[in-house]
């Protein structure tokens, strides 16, 4: 298998082979070694006889590797390290033994004793290791090649550059090795690092402090690095000290058995992309205008680098802060990290440039800086057909104009959301009980939402129903549309039981409206269309009589669902695309409760011949969905599912129908 691994390394499909051969690697190896230490006699390791055996080949294995680091020899390198570094015998020499004694060339005294050396020099070498690196650290000479140590930096700075190389132009204190080791990596994109430099930073990275130079030569690297100045900051271990989040992405990288390009491990393409605008670009006149770029840049970093943290924004602020950045700073950094995606996921809804949209997208990003931030790290991706580009810049020019405009976006009135409940509750001012409820509605309603609007819907939930009672008002539309307002106490699939009871009716929804508060009182308003003025009792008596009986879905397997977790920053944010027909929304919300998903808002619209319907969901254990429960969705859309009310508690018994 050797062999045959050795002829393939020319070959054209070596890199396919290799991909496909790692997983099955990583099962097998740890089996067959598992198995050898199933076989091994672990009593022969007493007998004289192996021990006898076991002592003349340690000995012949570690005067065999200390004398072929002789080949180091004329270099700065340690011989003794490298020596010691060679002395483990591994799973090469654990195959060879176990093939020997399958075929009888070997013995089980003998391959006791081969097992007993591989034992010893595996676990003793990284203790000899660590000896002889903490000597040399302790034996760095206070002169490499000659050169003074100081503390304070000479004339030009630690580094000089002679004959393509980069050399120390004085021997820097131990904890100054952060401040050097940066301003190398800067150097090193043009020219070669010296065997003194190098000596210097691996005896004195376990040393480093940040300090301000520190910080300040970080920020160059961020703002004027490349491939090479990461691959060197990793390599001389001083990546694991300055961003170690960001050296554990690399490492994350370069397991990636499906990573053909090894070029690209050390490669930070977002921040690349930032900073190599091209000159007189709409994207470059941006970028020039934002009053500090490298909070824009440190944060293009961090979306790539932080891809193996399990919380980016709590990364990016703990570096924000290290590297010295002060809490407004670290703010807008973390913004940018955490709101990565926001614009192009909002550029891509039905209603993204309405006017209620608009605002709440303006009021959540703030400035006019961290729009035009966030507008830049939308537009560099390489995935972005034309029309998404499009998009995404007519609603950022949107976004500054409303960020503009202090009327919408000022100190008085900093959001929309704001402005519409305060106008409702000066509409509301003789009902106290209704002005407390429109204080208390979901945000994402209120900013959707008219005063007048709000009102009507917030005196429908007053006082307070307890879950036997409904609320039913029919006002009024255009050109034979009504209006049905349906208060009531929030529980599990009532969204879905008003639906289907209005579909009963003949009553074809148009257009939703859902709020949920947090005591459990919902509004659930409809637009509906019928010749004639819909009936209140009958409406709440066929609403009253659906709740009695089992949800029943139909299988809608032409329906799409994305969920988004960035355009919402309460909900995860369900948008269902599907063929337009009647009972669709009751289908669409029998789902989501079959599911034990709880519908907070809702928006339903058209495109054409399909629906497309926009749900803000909450999950069983939080404001976002699990991978579960999204899973769950994607399943009963394409099955069907009837869901069955439990009796004394709350929720579903679920059937998929055969």
């Amino acid at each position: 298998a050797f062999v045959a691994g050795l002829s393939l390394t020319k070959s054209r499909q070596r890199d396919r082979i290799r991909r496909e051969l790692t997983p099955v690697g990583h099962l097998f190896i740890p089996v067959f070694f598992l198995q050898i230490g199933i076989d091994a006699d672990v009593t022969a390791f007493a007998r004289v006889s192996v021990l006898r055996d076991a002592a003349i080949l340690l000995a012949v294995a570690i005067v065999g590797k200390l004398i072929a680091a002789a080949g180091a020899f004329g270099t700065r390198a340690d011989r003794w390290l490298i020596g010691l570094g060679m002395l483990p015998r591994g799973e090469v020499g654990l195959i060879f033994a176990t093939i020997g004694l399958q075929n009888g060339v070997l013995g089980q005294d003998l391959y006791a004793s081969l097992l007993l050396v591989v034992l010893i020099t595996t676990l003793a070498t990284p203790q000899l290791l660590k000896f002889r690196y903490a000597k040399i650290r302790s034996t760095v000479s206070a002169v490499v090649g000659g050169l003074p140590v100081t503390a304070v930096p000479p004339q030009g700075g630690w580094l000089r550059i002679v004959d393509g190389r980069v050399r120390l132009a004085a021997m820097p204190p131990p904890e100054r090795v952060l401040t050097v080791a940066l301003a190398a990596a800067i150097e090193v994109i043009d020219n070669r690092p010296s065997d003194e430099l190098l000596e210097y930073l691996s005896a004195s990275v376990p040393s480093a402090r940040w300090d301000l130079s520190a910080r300040d030569a970080m920020r160059r690297v961020v703002e004027r690095g490349n491939p090479r100045s990461w691959r060197f900051l990793e390599t001389v271990g001083v990546l694991d000290v300055a961003l170690p989040e960001v050296a554990e992405t690399l490492r994350l990288r370069q397991r990636d058995p499906y990573l053909l390009d090894g070029t690209h491990t050390h490669s930070w393409q977002l921040l690349e992309r930032l900073r190599d605008l091209p000159d007189g670009g709409g994207l470059r006149v941006h970028r020039e205008r934002l009053e500090h770029p490298e909070w824009l840049l440190l944060a293009a970093l961090l979306i790539e680098g932080l891809g193996g943290s399990d919380n980016v924004g709590r990364a990016a602020g703990d570096i924000a802060r290290r590297l010295g950045y002060d809490p407004e700073a670290e703010r807008a950094i973390v913004g940018l990290v955490e709101d990565d995606g926001l614009l192009r996921t909002a550029a891509d809804t039905i209603d993204a440039f309405d006017e209620d949209e608009v605002l709440q997208l303006a009021s959540h990003l703030d400035t006019p800086e961290r729009a035009r931030a966030t507008y830049l790290l939308a537009m560099v991706r390489d995935d972005l057909d034309p029309d998404e580009r499009q998009r995404i810049s007519a609603l950022h020019e949107l976004v500054q104009r409303a960020l503009a405009d202090p009327d919408l976006t000022g100190a008085q009135a900093r959001n929309l959301i704001e402005r519409h409940r305060a106008e409702a509750m000066l509409l509301a001012r003789d009902r106290p009980d209704v002005v407390d409820r429109i204080r208390r509605a979901p945000r994402a309603y209120i900013a959707r939402q008219q005063p007048a609007v709000l009102v009507r819907h917030a005196k429908l939930t007053e006082p307070p129903l307890d879950g036997r009672l409904l609320r039913v008002e029919v006002i009024a539309g255009e050109q034979g549309q009504w209006w049905v307002d349906i208060g009531a106490k929030d529980r599990p699939g009532l969204l879905s039981t008003v639906t289907g009871a209005l579909r009963d009716l003949d009553l074809n929804v148009e257009r939703a409206i859902v709020a949920t508060w947090e005591d459990q009182a919902a509004i659930e308003s409809f637009l509906v269309r019928s010749a004639t003025a819909p009936d209140a009792a009958t409406i709440e008596s066929a609403v009253m009589g659906a709740l009695e009986q089992p949800i029943e879905v139909a299988p809608v397997p032409t329906a799409r669902v994305e969920f988004d977790d960035i355009v919402s920053p309460w909900h995860t944010v369900a948008v269902v695309t599907a063929p337009d027909s009647p009972g669709l929304l009751h289908d669409l919300t029998g789902v989501f409760a079959a599911a034990s998903i709880e519908i907070k808002a809702a928006s339903i619209g058209r495109n054409g011949t399909k629906a497309v319907d926009r749900f803000e969901v909450t999950g069983r254990d939080g404001p976002r969905l699990t991978d579960e429960e999204r899973e769950l969705v994607r399943e009963y859309l394409v099955s069907g599912v009837v869901a069955r009310r439990k009796r004394f508690r709350r929720g579903f018994d679920v059937s998929v129908p055969s």
